[in-house]
């Protein structure tokens, strides 16, 4: 394959800029890092070898610019980003991409190429992605204390969540309309199916996972971490505002339904078998409902095993400590070790950090609490309701502070592995 040289990216300069602004806005639509967007870009700015290359990220836009003393003028291109979602396969396939084009095996055209056959790629067919809401349900339903009948009853309400959601994808209808529309579905097939629940509150909680917004509150808390405050703190925010409508609908529907037919029980019950059954079958849940789950998220098939890995993993070890040490510590070192198990199986894999991440803590996200404190509050219920809010924003706390630490654990590794690139080169 032919290896391009600097002189041919100088010489089409626009072009590559073009390139740049197109990848930037490819993993911009669809959940990238600020940093890992503007990285991507500075990169295949540079491969001009022009001596100013520079990127900027908003949650709405993008601004590239290049300047050289060979040029007349600094080149300045803005793109904004008006539709937003959560596709990892699009951020995973535009990093490689990039990663080619910036080692010089694919040319201007071939990279434009590329990029442009990303536009609407799907990895799965709809009716597996509409299994997928489905089973998510249900195994999220198992993992948070249901029964098998529980689960069964569960798997409808989700296909339904699927259907609603497609359908007002055609409609064109996202944001918060689309998040409560969407929960107001999982309340109203709740109640059909209320005679058949067993455990009301497990199959209430694993009915809106498929609905938490546990990828952009993974990019959220890493932009922080990076010191990308305005666009951590707007996806904080966004994910925050979709929680809410999504944990508001089910409430107002099941509060609805409570006031001419009795109150429902959100209670969980008592662990009824065996600790090392009960944690075997946690660990199969897991590692099945996060593979389910991350499928949703249009994730490339060969990184499905991989996550599933990482979401079993980061289960077990929360699961092994809940009794002995209390849900904070737990929570706190199992998201630590979903940190470390996904930066090492990003470099195994040589994709985006972030798929693993999501994978890891999509356990972990306090789906449930948000669920809780919306549907306390909703029936006026403060006390229960501001406890439950404590409680919900102490795990988000203690994942983003673990992820925080492994991060700077493993810094001094990474700045030592690359100063071995440099001496071996």
């Amino acid at each position: 394959m032919m290896i391009q040289d600097r002189s041919y990216y100088a010489s089409h300069y626009k072009d590559v800029c073009r390139i740049a602004l197109r990848a930037g806005e490819v993993m911009a639509s669809h959940g990238a890092e600020a940093y890992r967007i503007e990285d991507t870009v500075c990169r295949i700015l540079k491969t001009t070898g022009f001596s100013y290359a520079e990127a900027h990220v908003s949650v709405t836009g993008l601004t590239i610019s290049l300047s050289d003393e060979s040029l007349d003028r600094e080149v300045t291109l803005i793109k904004r980003t008006q539709n937003r979602g959560s596709d990892l396969s699009q951020i995973s396939l535009c990093n490689d991409i990039s990663r080619r084009f910036v080692e010089g095996h694919l040319s201007i055209e071939e990279a434009w190429n590329e990029l442009e056959k990303l536009h609407g790629l799907r990895n799965y067919p709809r009716w597996i992605s509409l299994l997928a809401y489905g089973f998510t349900s249900s195994l999220f339903t198992l993992m948070f204390g249901g029964n098998l009948i529980d689960s069964l009853t569960a798997f409808p309400i989700g296909l339904v969540v699927g259907l609603v959601s497609f359908f007002l994808g055609k409609l064109k209808i996202g944001g918060f309309m689309h998040d409560f529309i969407c929960s107001v579905s999982i309340g109203v097939s709740f109640i059909l199916l209320i005679g058949l629940a067993k455990n009301p509150g497990p199959i209430l909680s694993g009915s809106i996972m498929p609905l938490v917004p546990g990828m952009l509150l993974t990019v959220a808390i890493r932009d922080l971490l990076k010191g990308d405050y305005m666009s951590g703190l707007s996806r904080g925010i966004e994910a925050v505002i979709t929680a809410v409508s999504i944990a508001a609908g089910v409430a107002v529907v099941l509060h609805m339904f409570e006031a001419s037919h009795g109150p429902i029980s959100l209670t969980v019950p008592d662990r009824s078998m065996a600790f090392p059954l009960w944690i075997l079958l946690q660990v199969i849940y897991a590692f099945t409902s996060t593979i389910s789950f991350i499928i949703l998220f249009n994730a490339e098939p060969k990184h499905l095993l991989h996550c599933g890995v990482c979401g079993a993993l980061t289960w077990f070890v929360y699961c092994l400590l809940i009794d002995g040490t209390g849900y904070g510590i737990s929570i706190f070192v199992a998201a630590f070790a979903a940190s470390l198990i996904a930066v090492l199986l990003s470099r195994h894999d040589k994709a985006p950090v972030t798929i693993f991440f999501t994978g890891g803590i999509l356990c972990l996200v306090p789906g449930a609490g948000i669920f809780r404190t919306m549907y306390y509050m909703v029936g006026r219920q403060i006390i229960e309701g501001s406890d439950q809010l404590l409680l919900t924003l102490e795990t988000a706390g203690l994942i983003a502070i673990a992820m925080a630490i492994a991060m700077a654990v493993l810094a001094p590794f990474f700045r030592r592995e690359r100063a071995i690139k440099k001496i071996s080169r």
